[in-house]
């Protein structure tokens, strides 16, 4: 120690600082509570009335894992915000708003309506003084909700209990219910323009929809075992099934004939797809291999051969220069269709693999297992990008939507879900009633007609 004049003294019974001033005087450590808690934001308190009984101040930290808003409010006392990585939206109007990204911070002035939304995953700080309640806490919690990426979306899904059901993806309200298959609906899907729907069944027929007025046009005879895909082409004028007796048929959607029928599998087909163009179609088999086909003529141009096991899917990319295939073998394959070589063997699945799309622009694919997960990977290098966890038992189907920004799956559980592709994160749950056998996205040109005739419900006959 120091004397006043600078010299040294001593003292004879020093007093250590921690018996004058007790360490829990000095520094209190508290642990965070969870205040919000949602799929897709968390805040946590570290200081304030719950985490450290602070009524002076209330620090939390908020985590986003994908886009999310809350609805309007108005702070009673100055609120301050540290972005630390990302961006938030402070919206002071309908139309006006203050972006403040990572590394940035902002104060909202007390009075002053304000709106959050969160575009993205993103990290911020939130100061408050006074600290908050634990009823504010709750309020946060209420109006806070997820936000659907890319927007409104109308979805068909098709289930073991013979009907396909049409769903506002927004507040996930039931549209309507098609009924007329007298067995299980296998598939479902949309044309091009959104004005029809084609299901495929096990009671070995396929059937054309109006979406516009909920009508059957037309049932597609034919096939002498369960049909197990339908899909459109392109241009609409054609749709083309497979099914257990082990051949795919070409249909003309303006007569409702089958123009062509391709063979050559050896054992049950289960899948069946156009290329963007139209000239081609691709099969997926039980015989472990997937087959490409020309429209015109019905000739075999590849056999596509890796597999082990049955092949469940085989779609092409919007290109039409690769194919995805997913089997039994638990791996999805990326073919070239020039010459059939293998370009990518994904694996990461534990259990089969029962389809594999790809994004709009052929950069991702999506593909969903009897592991209970859907997984999205890069095309480029077969990265994995994402795993969706939250069915409780294997999905059957997953694609993207028409923008890529929103990804669905349907699975055995009786639900389809809507994912965030980027987050991972679920945003909604439609619970259709029955095993989810396949599910799809309608063309966003088509929601509008859909939308038409809200929550009806229409017994149709063949």
């Amino acid at each position: 120690s120091f004397s006043a004049s600078g010299a040294h003294s001593s003292f004879t019974s020093p007093v250590p600082v921690c018996s004058r001033h007790p360490i829990s005087a000095m520094v209190r450590v508290h642990t965070g509570v969870a205040v919000v808690e949602q799929e897709t934001l968390t805040v946590t308190e570290y200081i304030g009335n719950l985490a450290s009984s602070n009524s002076n101040v209330s620090v939390t930290v908020a985590k986003v894992v994908a886009p999310t808003e809350e609805q309007f409010y108005t702070p009673k006392f100055d609120e301050h915000v540290i972005v630390l990585s990302g961006e938030v939206f402070i919206h002071t109007s309908e139309n006006q708003k203050v972006t403040v990204k990572g590394g940035e911070s902002c104060t909202l002035v007390a009075g002053e309506k304000v709106k959050w939304t969160w575009p993205g995953q993103c990290e911020y700080v939130h100061v408050r003084s006074p600290a908050v309640s634990a009823d504010y806490h709750r309020r946060e919690n209420e109006a806070a909700e997820e936000v659907l990426p890319g927007g409104d979306k109308i979805i068909a899904t098709a289930s073991s209990d013979n009907t396909v059901k049409i769903w506002d993806s927004l507040n996930n309200t039931l549209l309507r219910t098609l009924e007329g298959h007298t067995n299980q609906v296998m598939s479902v899907a949309f044309s091009q323009h959104g004005k029809t729907l084609v299901t495929a069944s096990t009671d070995r027929t396929a059937k054309v929809w109006s979406t516009e007025g909920s009508d059957c046009l037309q049932t597609l005879t034919g096939h002498a075992g369960p049909v197990y895909t339908a899909n459109f082409s392109h241009d609409s004028a054609m749709v083309v099934t497979a099914s257990h007796d082990r051949t795919a048929k070409l249909w003309s959607t303006a007569t409702g004939e089958c123009v062509n029928t391709l063979a050559g599998h050896e054992r049950q087909l289960h899948m069946a797809d156009f290329s963007a163009a139209g000239d081609m179609v691709a099969t997926a088999s039980d015989d472990c291999t997937a087959r490409l086909w020309e429209v015109r003529g019905g000739a075999c141009t590849m056999v596509l051969r890796g597999h082990s096991e049955t092949v469940y899917s085989a779609s092409f990319a919007p290109n039409g220069k690769t194919v995805a295939t997913a089997s039994a073998d638990c791996t999805a394959r990326i073919w070239q269709v020039d010459d059939g070589s293998c370009l990518l063997t994904l694996k990461g699945h534990t259990a089969w693999v029962r389809s594999a799309k790809f994004d709009p622009e052929g950069l991702r694919l999506v593909t969903a297992s009897g592991d209970n997960t859907a997984k999205i990977w890069t095309c480029g290098n077969g990265d994995l990008l994402q795993t969706l966890n939250g069915h409780t038992d294997w999905l059957r189907a997953a694609s993207f939507s028409e923008d890529g920004q929103q990804v669905v799956s349907s699975s055995k559980d009786g639900s389809a879900r809507i994912w965030c592709p980027n987050s991972g994160c679920c945003l909604r749950k439609l619970e259709h009633g029955g095993w989810v056998r396949a599910v799809a996205f309608a063309p966003d040109a088509g929601i509008d007609s859909l939308k038409a005739g809200r929550v009806l419900t229409r017994t149709l006959s063949a």
